[in-house]
Formats: C-alpha cells, sequence, structure tokens
C-alpha cells in the first residue's frame, strides 16, 4: 500500500465504513504483519496521550501539578485497551451468532486506532495553536469513532444489523470497565 492508498482509504473509511472494512478485510495480512502494526498503533498512540498531557495539562485551581504518566504505564494501557477491545468484540460477537474471526477484527481495530491516532495528532496540534477547538475534535473523534466501529463489527461478524453491532458495542464497554474496576487498586470498594 501506499501513502495514497492509505489516505483514499481514510477517507473511504469516513464516508462509507462499511466499503472500507471489505477491502480491508481482504487484504488478509498475516499474524506477524497483524501483530507488528499492533505494537506500532500502541507506540504512536503512547506518544500521542503523553504529548496531549504534556501541552494540556489538567490541574485544578489550588493543586499541586499533576504529575504526567511513565511512558511504560501509557504503554500497557494503550495496548491492554485495544486487546481487550479485540477480544471482547471478538467474543461478543460470536455469541450473538457473528462470524468474524479474531484476525479479522484485528485488522479492523487496528486501522480505527491509526485513523484516532491521526485525530488525536490534529487535537494535539489544535490545543496548541486553537485550544478552543480540542474539545469539539475529540468529542467529534468519538462520534466517528463509533459510527466506524459500528459498521465494522457489521461487516466483520456479517450481522446485517447495525442493532447488534451496537449490543456488541454496549455489552464490550460493560465488560472493559468492569474489568478495569476489577484491576484498579483505587477502584470502587
Amino acid at each position: 500500500m501506499t501513502i495514497n492508498s492509505l489516505g483514499a482509504l481514510a477517507v473511504l473509511t469516513i464516508r462509507n465504513p462499511a466499503e472500507a472494512a471489505r477491502q480491508l478485510l481482504t487484504l488478509k495480512p498475516g499474524r506477524e504483519v497483524l501483530w507488528l502494526a499492533f505494537a506500532l498503533a500502541v507506540v504512536l498512540n503512547c506518544l500521542v496521550q503523553l504529548g496531549i498531557n504534556m501541552a494540556v495539562p489538567v490541574v485544578p485551581q489550588g493543586q499541586p501539578s499533576q504529575v504526567i504518566e511513565s511512558m511504560p504505564v501509557v504503554l500497557l494501557r494503550s495496548a491492554g485497551a485495544m486487546m481487550l477491545s479485540i477480544v471482547a468484540f471478538f467474543a461478543i460477537g460470536r455469541t450473538i451468532g457473528g462470524k468474524a474471526s479474531f484476525d479479522d477484527l484485528m485488522v479492523l481495530t487496528i486501522w480505527l486506532q491509526f485513523l484516532q491516532i491521526a485525530g488525536f495528532v490534529v487535537m494535539l496540534l489544535l490545543s496548541l495553536t486553537m485550544p478552543f477547538l480540542m474539545m469539539l475534535t475529540l468529542f467529534a473523534t468519538a462520534i466517528l469513532s463509533i459510527y466506524i466501529t459500528l459498521h465494522f463489527l457489521n461487516v466483520a461478524h456479517q450481522f446485517g444489523s447495525l442493532w447488534k453491532s451496537f449490543a456488541v458495542i454496549v455489552f464490550s464497554a460493560l465488560v472493559a470497565v468492569s474489568f478495569v474496576l476489577f484491576l484498579s487498586p483505587a477502584g470502587p470498594v
């Protein structure tokens, strides 16, 4: 793939996510490529998150300055969240009749992650130049991500219904939140 074809695929993903999903699923990259792309997405996500944290520190008035999280913590959290999403989309989708393979969901999730990273880079640049647009960009990125994920899951699992995709997203979120709270030492008692 060339930079131009990646750009065209990114535009297609926004305009017609179902068709983009079909094209991505025909690529059938090897397992090594998937894991390398997964690692690259995790590292880039970590760098962008640290950049945003350094550029836009969120410190309440009267509080000492925020301690920026270390890179290993952000890397582990990024990798864990991404892998948990893939596993939840796979398991819950299969439970309600989906047909996607783990590799299919990995391809689609990694591609979506790269698009989200691009959105976060735009958000980082906006936070440095026009901070008032940062929240609008964050909101738009989140809505667009959900819209794309609905279509990606629908195509991958061959549901034929965006409602089933929506159910997979909701149940995956419930599983993820429960798991994170369970593992969090500062979680609710």
